[in-house]
């Protein structure tokens, strides 16, 4: 599957000096807006400490990262220099992107920030600059410096929208770092998280970057709460993803309840308690449920399908699965005519027999089929012994991993 990633990267250099010559471990730093902040003016400056708390929200990812410095020179004022950029419009209007709300702080105490062009650029309509401040030290003086800013997503590849936090400038700090923590959180809500995710549950590895695992678990995105490295000149960096939301999941018929009890979501949120329950007055042969999937998947070296993913397997929960009582008194799914469309215009149909049970079963093909739009037809049902209802809690798509 393509890589979701969230934040195009920009090339990285200093602002009048030469990074070989500048940096403690004459680092090949790139310019990119999203990476944490740099020393400017001095090789004696050794990052300690670095706590970043990224906060996932709508429109774009909220950061604060808390940095622990300490001065191995000599008594100096430090020139530190955040990266962003900039698009000139006309000959004086310019509108600052990459990263927005830029701010330091000392302690508890706000620092000025004031922005610095990089000099030496070719005229273009993108211009590298960094958000500054000043910092004084004393010899052997420990700092406690605060950088709070905002990143909106972007969307580089046509895949998922994406934002990255670039963790390899910090090798222009003193040494390594002795301990870099990484702390998640969501402002997205539970439903929508759901809707974007829950369908995928395979797990995919990125060489080089830390990925994080964008798939639903029963409370939202499985975002660990921590991440922790120690003694570490770190080579890889942090990106985040944000999947789009599906184009469609929708139903033939619910059940009618003023507080939609019955709804089709509840095939995609994890919880076996809820159940999808079709509406018709009999036993609802002929209703159906309608998963479409939307985003980009990359299915050669540059060959992409349009929300087509190469699926190995299906999980289902049959009936209602809140207890075994509720289970058995509303009818369940005998038979299951299952339809996949994709990209190429190839349908794939299938008459499949469940089972009667509360537990997960999987609807496995024997080769994996790439499918955009997926129809579940009741054909059949196990009658219930009070309702003539029919129900399903749960269904899980899983990808092949590639």
């Amino acid at each position: 599957m393509k890589k979701f990633t969230l934040f195009m990267i920009v090339l990285l250099t200093l602002l009048v000096f030469n990074p070989t010559e500048l940096l403690a471990d004459a680092a090949n730093i790139v310019h990119a807006p999203g990476g944490n902040v740099k020393v400017m003016n001095s090789e004696f400056i050794k990052m300690k400490n670095e706590q970043i708390y990224i906060t996932i929200c709508e429109d774009k990812c909220k950061y604060r990262v808390e940095y622990t410095f300490v001065n191995t020179g000599d008594e100096q004022t430090v020139l530190m220099g955040f990266p962003n950029s900039k698009m000139i419009k006309g000959r004086q209007a310019e509108t600052v992107f990459g990263i927005n709300d830029f701010l330091a702080f000392e302690g508890t105490s706000k620092l000025e920030v004031f922005r610095k062009d990089e000099e030496r650029q070719n005229i273009s309509e993108a211009q590298k600059l960094y958000e500054c401040f000043e910092v004084h030290f004393k010899k052997g003086e420990t700092k406690h410096i605060t950088n709070t800013y905002s990143q909106e997503y972007v969307n580089p590849y046509r895949d998922n929208f994406e934002v990255t936090y670039i963790l390899t400038t910090g090798a222009s700090w003193k040494g390594t770092i002795d301990t870099i923590s990484v702390f998640f959180d969501s402002e997205i809500p539970y439903n929508q998280m759901v809707s974007r995710t829950a369908f995928f549950h395979e797990i995919y590895e990125d060489n080089g970057q830390l990925k994080l695992k964008t798939y639903t678990n029963a409370k939202g995105w499985n975002l660990p709460t921590s991440t922790i490295y120690t003694d570490i000149e770190p080579d890889f960096d942090i990106v985040i993803d944000k999947p789009e939301l599906f184009v469609g999941l929708s139903a033939s018929s619910e059940l009618e309840d003023k507080n939609g009890r019955y709804s089709v979501k509840n095939i995609i949120d994890e919880r076996p308690e809820t159940a999808w329950v079709e509406g018709k007055e009999d036993y609802g042969k002929n209703e159906f449920i309608t998963i479409n999937m939307s985003p980009y998947m990359e299915i050669g070296e540059d060959d992409y399908l349009k929300g087509s993913y190469k699926i190995k397997k299906i999980g289902i929960i049959n009936g209602y699965a809140k207890d075994y009582i509720t289970f058995k008194e509303n009818n369940r799914v005998k038979k299951l005519l299952l339809k996949c469309d994709n990209e190429f215009n190839e349908t794939h149909y299938q008459l499949y027999t469940l089972k009667d049970t509360i537990d997960m079963q999987y609807i496995e093909f024997d080769k994996p089929i790439f499918m955009n739009k997926i129809k579940f037809t009741i054909r059949d049902v196990y009658k219930g012994s009070k309702w003539d209802d029919t129900c399903i809690s749960e269904i899980k798509i899983f990808p092949v991993k590639e």
